[in-house]
């Protein structure tokens, strides 16, 4: 195999044809598509709401888990169908959110320097 082209020696012609054909497949790519910028048509979720099971599998969770919750969840309803949008499936997540404080407890969580043992004694039977 010949060197490319440096320092003036010329390709062999097998190279010139590989180039040629590897940039004729470069021309005919899109290079978002090339770059993973964007999906195929086919690909894209134009939906304006999804279903529980669309839901459940977006957040990583049981549908059944939406199901038993959603009178607590934000939603939509139209008529006995329950949809969710973007912002209700985000709103979800938020709702859920868990922020540790700096000593390692969660906001709700009770600090255990504040439990102390019952005065009152048990009754061995």
């Amino acid at each position: 195999m010949t060197p490319a082209v440096t320092g003036g020696t010329v390709p062999a012609p097998s190279e010139v044809q590989g180039l040629a054909a590897v940039m004729n497949l470069l021309a005919k790519i899109d290079v978002d598509t090339l770059l993973g910028l964007s999906r195929a048509p086919e690909d894209r979720d134009d939906r304006m709401h999804v279903g529980y099971s669309e839901a459940a599998t977006r957040l990583n969770i049981p549908e059944k888990w939406l199901r038993e919750r959603i009178g607590s969840l934000p939603h939509r309803k139209f008529g006995k169908f329950v949809q969710f949008a973007e912002e209700d499936l985000r709103a979800i997540s938020e709702m859920h959110r868990v922020v540790p404080n700096s000593d390692g407890r969660t906001k709700d969580e009770p600090s255990t320097e504040t439990l102390r043992p019952s005065k009152r004694s048990r009754r061995n039977s």
